[in-house]
């Protein structure tokens, strides 16, 4: 009986992932969390109080 070769699969290549996109979807700890949550709240907390200043509503 003639040995049955297995065909070597060609390794696949891992898509090119750029820098930006795997800071984005690496874990972030607690505390990164927080600051960006905090810097979020301190924007939308300044452009309330400017649009309330200039006498919006």
């Amino acid at each position: 009986m003639a040995k049955v070769r297995k065909r070597r699969q060609p390794k696949k290549k891992l898509p090119q992932v750029s820098e930006k996109t795997r800071i984005y979807n690496r874990k972030r700890t607690f505390a990164e969390k927080f600051l960006i949550v905090m810097g979020v709240v301190i924007v939308l907390s300044m452009v309330l109080s400017l649009i309330i200043s200039r006498g919006g509503f």
